[in-house]
């Protein structure tokens, strides 16, 4: 509907008014019936009422006759100070003027009409009041705002016993909501809609099932059921026609010919031209502009001249209206604000002649409120200064924990970098050193397959990858353990192992690569010391750090083991001959950020390897570290707890 007729949608808005009439088979017998009550009857407040009645049945079929009862409903009802028949007359005189159209004009009576309905506590029209208001704003183009608007009248709705109007409520909810884009509020919309349907049939509502029933016809059109669309509007409009509701048929006819023009059907001009006569026998011919200049311009293209004059004696007539209803409206608006001002002064007076009559008993007791309130005024302070300053303390509290949680976070986020770091290097160590021995296999059988070389010393060379192979396979078992240790929780229970057992057990396992080298391992006389550890975390430490001084050694020297005993601990020195340590790598040499950059000593892994040594002698209750010989070479100590034995 929406978005194939542009202004379709403005007597979209205009037609959910409609809906507070009452459901009628037939306009004229009823209204004939009503205007009979209205000559005999002597009651000022049910003369008001019944004259909010005729102006309400004529807004769906004689305009002119709903403003010319609706403003004599809010003249009597405003003498006789009839709050709730004056809420409802100026409501008619906001549909009126919406009709005619002058929207500024309605919203000045619905908001008038709104204020009288809080006054005297009418929750239903302060509802209706807030939907009509949320039209205008919708029409305005403040799509928020009246949003918004709807959704205070609708939970306003929910609460009133009459679900009627709250039928009504969900139409216009689906009328202000129709053109969202986002699936859910379309099927929010749709199901407003469906409600709106169910009450209507609920009450046997002629003129709300007529009006659902158009709206319905838009949702086909959404769904693209073009023909079913257009066969339903077909119906509605000869159903409204029958009942004098030429609102209805004017709205029907122009929907259909926004439909047949966007889908181009021949017949389209047809049913503009129906739409002009239905608002022309209901006096709605101040919403046709839009459809009189289509005319026209179809008119003047077509060459009928004939027709074209009378389109532009048409919207003569449109204008004339506008101005005839602008200052008329504004009139009669004044009068009400006239009248309105003079009860204000009345009640003013009023209030201070009383006041006049009061103020020497007050005196008395004037001084007296005067202490009370600045005794008050007093306490409040102090509270609001007490307030203050607790605030104050909480914000500095708060600053001081929001620093600290700040500098946990970097410390956190810088760890999380470290460890982050450290996974690439294990990864690189477990690659490179399973990688090595592998190539080395694939190579001797290479060269075994070209008889490259001879199986004898293709057999010395696989003894040699064996035993890499089964230290690379250790590293691994130790990287594993480590692993273990860090994700599964670790329960350390030490037990006492003699050192220079455990060396020999190291040496022996490295001793293809120390033949290799011709390299000696010297183990001190006071090795025999025991202490207290885990076996598979102490051999790794013992196999790695003389691994390390075997592969910076060079050929024909020695590596000694000192192990020297205090009291508690037992300090165990692997020192070799080599070209020692880099002094600026030397002090983060076990830690995870550093790079092994050391002079001569840039052996793959090696870094990773240290580090877990360093958390396996640390898990054991020890301590590691190495330094640069005098001379030459670098020695890697490591201190455990010694056995109870040996304490």
């Amino acid at each position: 509907m929406i978005r194939f007729y542009p202004y379709l949608r403005n007597f979209l808005l205009l037609l959910v008014l409609l809906l507070l009439l009452k459901d009628l088979r037939g306009q004229q017998p009823v209204i004939a019936g009503v205007k009979a009550e209205l000559e005999t009857t002597t009651d000022s407040i049910a003369y008001v009422d019944i004259l909010n009645r005729l102006a309400t049945l004529y807004q769906a079929c004689q305009l002119d006759s709903c403003g010319v009862y609706a403003d004599e409903a809010v003249k009597v009802a405003s003498r006789q100070h009839y709050t709730a028949g004056l809420t409802v007359a100026l409501r008619n005189m906001g549909s009126f003027y919406a009709f005619k159209p002058n929207r500024y004009l309605s919203y000045l009576f619905y908001n008038e009409s709104l204020l009288s309905a809080r006054e005297s506590g009418d929750s239903a029209s302060v509802a209706l009041n807030l939907m009509n208001i949320g039209i205008y704003q919708n029409y305005l183009g403040y799509m928020a705002q009246g949003k918004a608007m709807m959704d205070t009248a609708m939970a306003r709705g929910q609460a009133l016993k009459n679900d009627s109007i709250y039928g009504l409520l969900l139409a216009n909810y689906y009328v202000i909501h129709a053109a969202d884009t986002t699936p859910e509020a379309r099927k929010q919309a749709a199901e407003a809609l469906h409600q709106a349907a169910i009450t209507a049939m609920r009450y046997n509502n002629q003129r709300e099932i007529l009006y659902t029933r158009l709206l319905q016809a838009n949702e086909q059109v959404q769904l693209g059921k073009v023909k079913e669309s257009m066969a339903m509007l077909q119906e509605t409009l000869q159903n409204a026609e029958e009942q004098g509701l030429y609102y209805l048929c004017l709205y029907g006819a122009i929907q259909l010919a926004g439909y047949k023009s966007a889908f181009h059907q021949a017949d389209s001009m047809t049913y503009f031209r129906k739409g002009l006569d239905y608002a022309i026998k209901g006096g709605y011919l101040g919403l046709m502009k839009p459809t009189v200049m289509k005319l026209y311009e179809h008119s003047e293209k077509a060459g009928d001249h004939a027709a074209a004059n009378y389109y532009t004696g048409l919207l003569a007539r449109i204008l004339n209206q506008e101005e005839e209803v602008k200052t008329a409206g504004t009139s009669i608006f004044m009068d009400i604000s006239a009248n309105d001002h003079k009860l204000d002064s009345m009640k003013l007076q009023h209030m201070y002649q009383r006041s006049v009559l009061e103020k020497k008993s007050t005196e008395t007791i004037y001084w007296r409120y005067l202490s009370i309130f600045l005794l008050v005024v007093l306490l409040l302070l102090s509270s609001l200064l007490l307030h203050l300053f607790q605030a104050y303390r909480m914000s500095r509290s708060n600053a001081r924990r929001l620093a600290f949680l700040q500098k946990e976070l970097n410390a956190r986020t810088e760890q999380l970098r470290i460890n982050d770091d450290f996974k690439n290097k294990l990864i690189s160590l477990i690659a490179h050193d399973f990688r090595s021995p592998l190539n080395n296999i694939v190579s001797i059988s290479s060269f075994v397959e070209e008889d490259t070389i001879s199986l004898e010393d293709a057999t010395g060379m696989i003894v040699k990858v064996d035993a890499r192979a089964k230290n690379t396979l250790q590293v691994f078992d130790g990287i594993l353990r480590w692993m273990h240790t860090q994700l599964s929780g670790f329960t350390y229970q030490p037990e006492p192992f003699v050192v220079k057992d455990m060396v020999a057990i190291t040496a022996e396992t490295l001793q293809p690569i120390l033949a290799e080298k011709q390299l000696q391992v010297v183990i001190s006389p006071d090795a025999d010391a025991a202490v207290m550890a885990d076996y598979e975390m102490l051999q790794f430490v013992n196999r790695n750090l003389l691994h390390n001084a075997t592969k910076f050694s060079e050929k024909g020297q020695a590596i000694t083991v000192t192990v020297t005993r205090n009291k508690t601990m037992v300090t165990v020195a692997f020192s070799d001959e080599g070209t020692g340590i880099d002094p600026a790598v030397l002090p983060g040499l076990f830690s995870v950020g550093q790079t092994m950059t050391a002079k001569g000593r840039k052996g793959k892994g090696a870094g990773i390897a240290l580090i877990i040594c360093k958390d396996f002698i640390e898990k054991m209750n020890g301590e590691i570290w190495a330094e640069n010989n005098p001379v030459k070479g670098a020695t890697f100590c490591y201190s455990l707890p010694a056995a109870k034995t040996e304490a």
